[in-house]
């Protein structure tokens, strides 16, 4: 009980404790001896043993208020301590200066100016050391003195308020800025210091000093270590006031160190430990230093038993920002809401399809029968007698009637039974009424079917746009991001050249690098010849242009990495006998992923009107391939704009579409109705067969086209025709000519083809050749 009594006291008192931490008066008060402890520990940081401006810039930076006030007191009193009432006065004189300049401009604008109070600082400071000393300046070195106390002072008032105002957000600038201006506070603390020994042999200052190089070095690597061993080196060389020394020491092991920061804690106090026994011995010809020593084994030791936990905290100042994954981020990001709008519309299309796809009971013939009786047999005198008396021999009769009715599309009084034809009194009129019933009946199901159509073709692009959208996310999702290596060896590159960029160069989902350059003037590269092969040694990758012409320009170049295979097309072709204009139309083009596409379309008939059905279809194909739509989905939204685009009349074409991956030879062909095409790999020969309808005719699940994949490999030739070349199925002939032919030269194949074709076939139909050839690039 007592155990827990005591417990439970302690735990009071803790808390107690706590809540007085919390309280403004104590963060106010704790203030105040912050203020007065850093203004009596600046005042005792002497350099050149004889000057100390860092109290003066402490008390610049307090303000004006009451920590202003505590830190010109501690600033008087450690003056007056350290150097008595004679030395002190001058610099109490100054603080006090600066503190009544502070007070006068309190109210302000101008004083939270972070030029305004360094420059009051170095001007006072300038005129109170000109005051004391014009008497006794000895030359040259009294003015350096007077120039290195006014620097200092203005300096420090700088550095000591960005160290000591917090920064909540901010630049990568200002981050660095603070952590800058952090290592000068704790230089000029550290100072203050140094006179302070333990056992007569080790610095308590340089202790402390070694203790920050070693932080900085760990967990920043070795830039951090050697700028800190730099600046704390410089404050403890200033301190000491003989030669320099320890900014060397200091330097060198922090940039050796640092080296060895990622091999483990006990490698890197190694490295460090040798790294300072070379500096020492360095000096071994001037004045052996050995007081090092003992400082780096005392802060090595105790170094070695921090936890982690702490050095990760601590030492999170000194490292330097990693690259960021706020692009990727925001790239995963993009992805995933357009995967999400790629879901929604899908299931929209799945919810539509079901309810214009649904079975409807559209097959009860019997409305036929009811409707034509309704107007015939309303006024009869024998309507009871036939419709309710004997309704289920009536009934019988129009049954039995129905099927040679639905087979010839008409009724005839062949197909009603005699008992009936005799009762009834106006079966003629009777018949007439029902085939005129039935034909509405046809055409209403007519309509409905091709109004059924034009809704799945209209509801079906729902499916497709999710597809084009789904393929956005899985480009944004897999880009492999930017390449900072390549990116700084062209700057470097471009610096050279004395233009100033902005340079991007980044992978995407494909892998192919890219690169963009935005700069006022790239007219000195550009106008080298060969500044392709020059881009190319920079990034170690093999260079060409992107296929658009607008990419090029004295502002702004993009480069992509050149496939290392490449294609040469040959296209022939000769329109029907009798016709201005071919019906056919063919073209191909390079995508920015490096795809080579070839386009035949053929329209439906001849002349004008299958040439603007043609050129359409292309243009449409085109323009998605050419924004990276996947070549399935641009062909099946192709498919759907003819079906809404010809409405009630009929019209299609025929579409041929190979696609070929220069950087892989993957190859695919894309057909709706299209003719055979054929591929000649050596000594073999591949016929590419198509059985999907033309595009513009099918609609529903049948309406993705036929595709057929294989690989080409250097040296392989693809041939595609129109079907006026390919009239029947014997292909003896055309594989006969692509045997003897090496296909080096594609046009020439395209129009022996097509020579061939007329000789056997005539022109009575638009005929169309189109030869590809795949190397490898030279």
């Amino acid at each position: 009980m007592a155990v827990k009594q005591k417990v439970g006291k302690r735990g009071a008192v803790i808390v107690g404790l706590m809540q007085i931490r919390d309280k403004p008066q104590f963060k106010q008060a704790a203030g105040y001896i912050l203020n007065f402890i850093l203004g009596f520990a600046m005042s005792n940081s002497l350099i050149m043993t004889n000057l100390a401006p860092f109290g003066i810039g402490i008390v610049g930076q307090a303000g004006a208020d009451w920590g202003g006030i505590c830190c010109l007191i501690g600033t008087c009193m450690g003056y007056f301590l350290l150097g008595g009432f004679d030395w002190g006065i001058k610099y109490v004189a100054t603080a006090t200066l600066v503190f009544t300049v502070s007070f006068v401009f309190r109210d302000t604008k101008v004083i939270k100016k972070s030029w305004f109070m360094p420059c009051i600082v170095s001007l006072i400071t300038g005129v109170t050391s000109f005051l004391n000393t014009f008497e006794f300046i000895d030359g040259f070195p009294g003015a350096v003195s007077i120039f290195t106390e006014v620097t200092l002072a203005g300096a420090s008032t700088y550095f000591f308020a960005s160290a000591l105002t917090p920064m909540k957000t901010g630049s990568e600038s200002a981050e660095r800025r603070q952590a800058v201006s952090i290592l000068v506070l704790c230089s000029c603390l550290l100072m203050s210091v140094c006179s302070l020994e333990i056992m007569n042999v080790i610095s308590g200052g340089r202790f402390f000093a070694l203790m920050i190089v070693l932080t900085a070095a760990y967990k920043g690597g070795m830039l951090p270590g050697c700028a800190a061993g730099t600046s704390l080196g410089l404050a403890m060389d200033m301190a000491a006031g003989g030669e320099i020394f320890f900014s060397m020491a200091y330097a060198f092991a922090g940039l050796i160190s640092g080296i060895f920061s990622k091999h483990g804690r006990l490698m890197f106090l190694v490295s460090y430990i040798l790294s300072n026994t070379v500096a020492v011995l360095w000096t071994w010809g001037a004045s052996l230093r050995i007081e090092l020593m003992y400082e780096v084994f005392a802060a090595t030791v105790i170094f070695a038993l921090l936890p982690d936990s702490f050095l990760e905290y601590v030492g999170g100042i000194a490292q330097l920002p990693a690259p960021g994954t706020g692009e990727s981020g925001l790239r995963m990001y993009a992805a995933n809401r357009a995967e999400k709008i790629s879901i929604a519309f899908r299931e929209l299309y799945g919810t539509v399809f079901k309810s214009l796809t649904g079975t409807e009971n559209d097959n009860d013939i019997a409305t036929v029968f009811d409707r034509a009786a309704g107007a015939v047999c309303v006024n009869c005198k024998n309507k009871e007698d036939c419709w309710q008396k004997n309704f289920m021999d009536t009934l019988s009769i129009m049954n039995d009637a129905t099927g040679p009715m639905l087979k010839r599309g008409r009724l005839v009084k062949e197909d009603l039974a005699e008992r009936f034809t005799d009762k009834c009194l106006s079966h003629y009129t009777f018949i007439s009424a029902v085939n005129s019933e039935l034909r509405g009946l046809m055409y209403r199901r007519q309509f409905r079917s091709r109004l059924n159509e034009n809704r799945i073709a209209a509801y079906g692009q729902y499916k497709e746009l999710a597809d084009i959208i789904d393929g956005v996310a899985k480009e944004l999702s897999g880009a492999k991001g930017a390449d900072p290596l390549a990116e700084r060896r062209l700057k470097r590159f471009l610096r050279a050249m004395d233009i100033e960029a902005d340079v991007s160069v980044f992978r995407d989902n494909r892998g192919r690098l890219r690169a963009i350059i935005e700069s006022g003037h790239l007219g000195p590269l550009l106008r080298q010849g060969n500044y392709l092969e020059i881009l190319s040694g920079v990034l170690g990758v093999r260079l060409c242009t992107p296929p658009a012409d607008d990419e090029i320009s004295d502002r702004r170049l993009v480069v992509v990495e050149a496939e290392p295979l490449v294609a040469s097309v040959g296209i022939a072709g000769i329109k029907k006998k009798g016709e201005p204009v071919s019906g056919d139309r063919g073209t191909y083009f390079k995508t920015d992923q490096g795809i080579l596409c070839v386009i035949l379309a053929d329209g439906m008939g001849s002349g004008e009107d299958a040439a603007r059905e043609s050129i359409s279809a292309v243009r449409t194909l085109e323009a998605f391939l050419k924004a990276g739509v996947d070549p399935a989905v641009a062909m099946k939204i192709l498919n759907s704009v003819l079906l809404l685009k010809n409405g009630e009349e009929w019209g299609y074409s025929t579409i041929d579409l190979m696609c070929v991956d220069l950087f892989t030879g993957e190859t695919c062909f894309y057909k709706y109705g299209a003719a055979p095409s054929f591929v000649k790999n050596g000594k073999t020969i591949r016929r590419v067969r198509c059985e999907s309808l033309a595009a513009g005719i099918c609609a529903g699940e049948g309406s993705s086209p036929d595709i057929i994949r294989m690989r080409l490999k250097p040296g392989n030739v693809a041939l595609i025709a129109s079907d006026g070349v390919m009239v029947e199925k014997d292909d003896a002939w055309l594989r006969e000519m692509l045997t003897n032919s090496d296909g080096t030269d594609t046009k020439t194949l395209a129009k022996e083809t097509l020579r061939a074709a007329v000789r056997q076939f005539g022109c009575e139909d638009d005929m169309t050749v189109l030869a590809v050839r795949v190397d490898e690039r030279s």
